[in-house]
């Protein structure tokens, strides 16, 4: 190859890298605003929308780290599980630290019943003393534990997350749900109600401590609390039983 021609090679790429450098900026600045559309679109439960614009997002540009775990929550509430696991690694491998995107994956191991795995990163999570909401991934973890039957082990993390944030409902059932898998009524029976009066409008604890009243023989403050179960949303699934329940009480 002749200087001259080498010489124009050379400068042809370097003014073909300048050009993609130069693009690069801007790419990234239209796929972050396709990304805050398609978060808008999650936080309305629009989630074939939110896909179709987080999807777009990606083929600007792909290396964002906020992007991936957005889609790996796009395809979680689509029930895309594994896809959802590819994403959420993604944006761990291009941000190791970022807390959410290790805690949605152990969320999604969790609804796959994979305990184990789920344990494993979610424990990385708990131990970051940065992550904004330590109380998620613990809470997650007596989830797991829950399911592995190691009730003790469950408790403890529910009564961890509970020092971290005192008004966190989901361990206060969670703790109740120990207990009556352990045949401890009575401290179950504590838990429901005490979760109850802290998310009165939450219909399923509700129901559940109506359940733990009938196991208990209780059945005036049962059929009390499936009324009160009634009153929060008659057009639910959870109504429906509650009604069911009332009235073979009422025979």
């Amino acid at each position: 190859m002749k200087r001259s021609t080498r010489i124009l090679f050379v400068l042809l790429a370097a003014a073909l890298l300048a050009g993609c450098a130069s693009k690069t900026p801007m790419l990234k600045k239209q796929s972050q605003a396709q990304r805050d559309l398609g978060e808008a679109y999650l936080s309305q439960g629009n989630y074939t929308a939110a896909l179709k614009e987080l999807l777009e997002a990606e083929s600007l540009y792909p290396d964002d780290y906020l992007l991936q775990d957005d889609l790996g929550k796009a395809y979680t509430a689509k029930e895309r599980y594994e896809t959802a696991l590819i994403h959420f690694q993604r944006s761990i491998d291009l941000q190791p630290d970022y807390g959410p995107a290790k805690n949605n994956m152990g969320s999604v191991l969790l609804l796959m019943k994979r305990w184990d795995e789920a344990i494993e990163v979610l424990n990385q999570v708990s131990d970051n003393i940065l992550y904004a909401t330590p109380h998620y991934p613990v809470y997650n973890l007596g989830w797991a534990y829950y399911n592995k039957k190691m009730y003790t082990t469950a408790i403890s993390y529910y009564n961890k997350a509970l020092d971290i944030q005192p008004e966190f409902v989901l361990p206060m059932r969670g703790i109740a749900m120990c207990h009556m898998a352990e045949g401890r009524l009575a401290d179950a029976t504590h838990w429901f109600e005490k979760a109850v009066k802290t998310a009165p409008k939450f219909q399923q604890l509700h129901y559940e401590l109506a359940g733990i009243y009938l196991r208990s023989g209780a059945y005036e403050k049962a059929k009390s609390t499936l009324s009160d179960t009634i009153a929060i949303d008659d057009q639910t699934p959870i109504a429906a039983k509650a009604e069911r329940d009332l009235k073979a009480l009422s025979i």
